[in-house]
């Protein structure tokens, strides 16, 4: 089953990575073709492998891309995830009014159930970083 979200939030600069948040029962609506950039989890990691200047790193097993020239945070669930395959990606834009919003796409192509919970956690983590936790 594959899920795409588009999410928007207001937030104060920073970004953290927290785990899979507990399921909720109202399924979220779907996406029918990618809207992350790249076709496939595995062409956006290998894209951003192949992109200049964007760094890696490691955190819980979770592979994370900072692209700085775009503003874009890329968090890819690791094997041991329920949602895997999945793709996080959150960018950085001006707000309407000032400020600064997340625009937040995802690409999983694990379970509905999973892929869900996980959009669901980086939502709470975006409002998070909103009132500046």
């Amino acid at each position: 089953m594959r899920l795409l979200a588009i999410v928007s939030a207001q937030f104060a600069v920073g970004f953290w990575l927290v785990g899979i948040a507990a399921a909720q029962p109202a399924p979220l609506p779907e996406q029918p073709d990618s809207t992350i950039g790249y076709p496939t989890v595995d062409a956006a990691l290998a894209g951003l492998h192949a992109k200049p200047g964007v760094v890696f790193s490691t955190n819980r097993g979770w592979t994370i891309a900072v692209d700085e020239t775009s503003r874009t945070i890329w968090s890819f669930a690791p094997p041991d995830s329920h949602a895997y395959p999945a793709a996080v990606k959150r960018q950085v834009a001006p707000a309407v009014g000032g400020g600064s919003t997340i625009e937040m796409t995802v690409l999983c192509d694990g379970p509905k159930a999973a892929c869900d919970d996980l959009v669901r956690t980086f939502q709470q983590l975006n409002a998070q970083v909103g009132r500046g936790r």
